[in-house]
């Protein structure tokens, strides 16, 4: 299993996903390392709500497709749209990050 798209495991729960038989792939871990068909979206939501820089935003959506992180919605500002793209790209099991249906909001 590789990791997502910045070389970064989450060890923790790999470990907690290892104790599932068979375990799932990084994209489908959930929470506490289960199978979960949108773990990757709810551990992307995870990271969100965790990293200091980035402000609740309530206009936007995080959604899965398979190991693709698509964000639906609007920000107010393309660093802030940076910014989610780069904490995501960080979370074990993302392979990619669309954002072609986020707009800036002026």
């Amino acid at each position: 299993m590789s990791p997502g798209l910045t070389g970064e495991y989450d060890q923790a729960r790999r470990e907690k996903a290892g104790e599932h038989q068979p375990p799932p792939p990084p994209e489908y871990m959930g929470l506490e390392g289960e199978y979960d068909q949108l773990g990757l979206a709810k551990r992307v939501a995870e990271a969100f709500e965790q990293a200091p820089h980035i402000d609740e935003i309530e206009t936007l959506q995080i959604c899965q497709d398979g190991n693709t992180i698509v964000l639906k919605g609007s920000v107010s500002s393309q660093d802030i749209l940076n910014a989610l793209e780069g904490v995501a790209a960080k979370v074990d099991g993302t392979k990619g990050v669309d954002t072609t249906e986020v707009t800036i909001a002026a």
